[in-house]
């Protein structure tokens, strides 16, 4: 469940593990932030170019948010789609 108050600090570390991590994975995608959807912390849209495979970007997405959840009990939801 998400935290009702987190410190800025604690929420802008977990923010730049998290995009530092996918943007050494994957070059050339786009992340920005969108409504939450329940109850996470941050949603972000990972826009991805058509050579990459979405369920891939997706999983490396969702392992990173595992380490952010273990390390920041920052909660995130990845939301991979392709350039249009």
């Amino acid at each position: 469940m998400a935290q009702t108050s987190l410190q800025p600090t604690t929420l802008a570390q977990a923010v730049t593990s998290f995009v530092d991590a996918i943007h050494r994975m994957y070059a050339g995608i786009a992340i920005r932030t969108v409504s939450n959807y329940e109850d996470e912390d941050l949603a972000f849209e990972i826009t991805i170019p058509p050579v990459f495979s979405r369920e891939q970007v997706l999983e490396t997405c969702n392992r990173a948010c595992i380490t952010i959840e273990d390390e920041y009990d920052v909660f995130i939801l990845p939301i991979v789609v392709y350039a249009q």
